[in-house]
């Protein structure tokens, strides 16, 4: 793990703002930690020899508040640069999701939340505290050195020496520790994701009395023993680093009070170089006090960055008119990270303008995929998709997904009136053309003014399925859809219900494709598409 990533740095602005004035001060506090030691070292020496101090206490009074001063403005400035920072980061990943030119599958919302609630969190300590210090180790240690060294050659000889080996424990206790924290952050993620499946299916669970405390209580317990793993560690580690960098400045003190003694080094540098020893490790000390609580931030800053490396679309084409053109599916194959297999293999299928198509085929034979790869959310990893001879990637998305109406096996919901559900943003539509739509998605007993939320709990699936079929059919009628694509659209439907909607749909005079195990939706359409098997055009 780098302590900096540099992707965090061309991303973020307010880390780059941060970096910058962190150099400035880091410049600010060499120069008085020199100044005040300069000073003191005289005024000691001064005091020895019976000469006059002149203004030289009131400088440094002077050199010590203006450290303060710089120490004060180095914290502040981080701490707003870290609210800065997460503030920006969460609007970027909420715009990265919600980009239409997205491509790939979309993280779990377990672990989004997981990342942008706790994970977040951690930016206090690694981007407000971790990020600046190291900033003032890169500056600090090597000034010091130097300024040591005008004084005293083998005291700067002996810290050039041992500052190095400093720098290799503490990337030795980086390495050590970073298994740690990544079992902590994993005992975290799972917590997380247990947690949000415990509340979506909380009403099956109190159903059949199944009771969670135990499993929550174990996962739980289970990241408190990482946390305090953990925490063990920094401790230990901190207390070897902090022996061995006094061990470091009581090499110096030793040599530099012999020479003093014998005559081969005046007070004046000796004190010089016995004030700024320890200010050469101190950062590093600082610096290694800091890591455990900044390693959680920064893998959360890994998992956060790792969001974005996905592909985009790029076609700006306006696409074919739906109505007449015809879907060519040519050798394409769409192949996901950690599968070994292939999600789906098509060898060669044309859907012709207005034809019902129903996809079939075993489970992981590639149905979703295919929707997915229809409504421009996948893009295939061989072969091609084409639109009137028109590659759909070059095919602009946006202007491509207005004319589908996209039925998925869970369909979304926005907080309001079984009415707004239907609309879905489309007030031109008469409310008669949405109880028209209702009635012929076998949903007529919906009270178009009845109030629903966005979470679904005071709807039915089999009310959500027949209201998002009903948002389909109004979206056709009203000459926008020209394409509609089904997922499982009749599942738990009875009878009645599903041979109104397969009726319906039939009725589309546009082109419906529609994933079925239901033999009843398969005898309805035109023809089927096995997937799983080589398919003639």
């Amino acid at each position: 793990m780098r302590p900096l990533d540099p992707r965090l740095v061309r991303r973020s602005r307010g880390v780059r703002r941060l970096l910058g004035i962190s150099v400035v001060l880091g410049v600010a506090t060499i120069a008085t930690i020199v100044v005040v030691a300069l000073v003191v070292a005289d005024v000691v020496a001064r005091r020895f020899d019976d000469r006059p101090l002149a203004a030289l206490p009131l400088a440094i009074l002077a050199g010590l508040g203006v450290r303060a001063v710089v120490a004060w403005a180095h914290t502040a400035v981080a701490a707003r640069a870290a609210a800065s920072v997460k503030a920006e980061l969460r609007h970027e990943v909420v715009d990265d999701l919600m980009d239409p030119r997205r491509l790939g599958p979309r993280p779990s919302s377990s672990g989004l939340v997981t990342l942008l609630g706790p994970g977040l969190d951690a930016f206090d300590g690694y981007v407000g505290r971790f990020l600046p210090q190291v900033v003032l180790s890169a500056l600090v240690p090597p000034v010091v050195v130097v300024a040591i060294g005008s004084a005293d050659l083998l005291s700067a000889v002996v810290i050039g020496v041992t500052l190095p080996l400093t720098v290799v424990f503490l990337v030795l206790v980086g390495l050590v520790t970073k298994d740690r924290i990544d079992r902590r952050w994993q005992a975290l993620e799972r917590l997380g994701r247990h947690f949000a499946d415990v509340l979506d299916g909380l009403t099956v669970l109190k159903v059949f009395g199944r009771r969670q405390e135990t499993g929550l209580r174990e996962i739980g317990d289970r990241h408190r023993r990482e946390s305090v793993r953990a925490l063990r560690l920094a401790f230990l580690s901190s207390f070897v680093l902090e022996l061995f960098s006094t061990l470091a400045v009581a090499l110096v003190a030793v040599s530099v009070g012999l020479r003093v003694v014998e005559g081969h080094l005046e007070l004046r540098p000796a004190l010089f170089v016995l004030l700024l020893a320890p200010e050469a490790f101190a950062p590093i000390k600082r610096l290694g006090a800091l890591f455990h609580d900044s390693t959680e931030g920064a893998e959360a800053t890994a998992a956060l960055l790792a969001l974005f490396e996905h592909d985009r679309h790029t076609g700006t084409t306006p696409p074919p008119d739906l109505r007449r053109a015809e879907i060519v599916i040519d050798g394409v194959v769409v192949r996901h990270e950690g599968r070994t297999s292939p999600s789906l293999e098509l060898s060669h299928t044309r859907v012709r303008p207005g034809e019902f198509v129903a996809v079939t085929g075993a489970s992981g034979s590639g149905k979703s995929t295919l929707l997915s790869l229809l409504t421009a959310f996948e893009r295939p990893s061989a072969g091609y998709v084409l639109v009137d001879d028109v590659d759909l990637a070059t095919i602009d998305p946006v202007r491509w997904r207005e004319q589908i109406a996209w039925v998925p096996q869970v369909p979304g919901l926005v907080a309001g009136t079984i009415e707004d559900n239907v609309r879905l943003g489309d007030t031109a539509s008469s409310t008669a053309q949405v109880l028209a739509a209702l009635r012929d998605a076998g949903a007529g007993d919906l009270a178009v003014d009845r109030v629903i939320g966005e979470s679904g709990d005071d709807i039915s699936a089999g009310e959500r399925r027949r209201l998002a079929i009903a948002r389909a059919v109004l979206r056709v009628r009203r000459g926008i859809a020209r394409l509609v694509l089904l997922d499982e659209p009749t599942a738990g439907l009875d009878a009645t219900r599903e041979a109104a909607v397969l009726t319906t749909l039939r009725g589309l005079d546009v082109t419906v494709v529609v994933v079925a195990h239901r033999p009843e939706t398969i005898a309805a359409a035109d023809r089927e598409l096995r997937l799983g098997q080589r398919v003639p055009a």
